[in-house]
């Protein structure tokens, strides 16, 4: 059931990220395809470290925490970023920091959430 959950959430925080992203472009480019990547990484990253977590484990319900947490604020700060409407188009989609650091911080603490949980894992054998 935790790791049903985490997927959920991992699914559902990818694609709002992905409509407020997009929502705020101007319009989309085939060279903006790597920042849409980049956006959903951190949800994939998470989706797929559950695959290897038992449901009643410890380490399933970390995950599913820091998963909901990190999607929260990442969606957060990419909603209360986004420009209002009556504002001109932005040169670019990936011209503001914080459309590029969210996304990368996301990456990072995925990155060390899995290598601690790895090491949890192979310290507990």
């Amino acid at each position: 059931m935790v790791n049903t959950a985490t997927r959920a959430v991992c699914a559902v925080a990818a694609i709002t990220s992905l409509i407020i992203v997009c929502a705020r472009s101007s319009g989309l480019q085939s060279s903006d395809l790597p920042f849409l990547t980049l956006v959903m990484a951190p949800y994939l990253l998470l989706g797929l470290m559950t695959g290897g977590m038992s449901e009643r484990g410890t380490t399933a319900r970390i995950l599913f925490i820091v998963t909901f947490f990190l999607s929260l604020v990442g969606t957060a700060l990419l909603a209360l970023n986004a420009p209002h409407p009556n504002t001109g188009p932005e040169p670019g989609l990936a011209q503001t920091i914080t459309s590029i650091s969210v996304p990368l911080l996301q990456c990072i603490v995925a990155i060390v959430l899995g290598l601690i949980l790895l090491l949890w894992r192979m310290v507990a054998s």
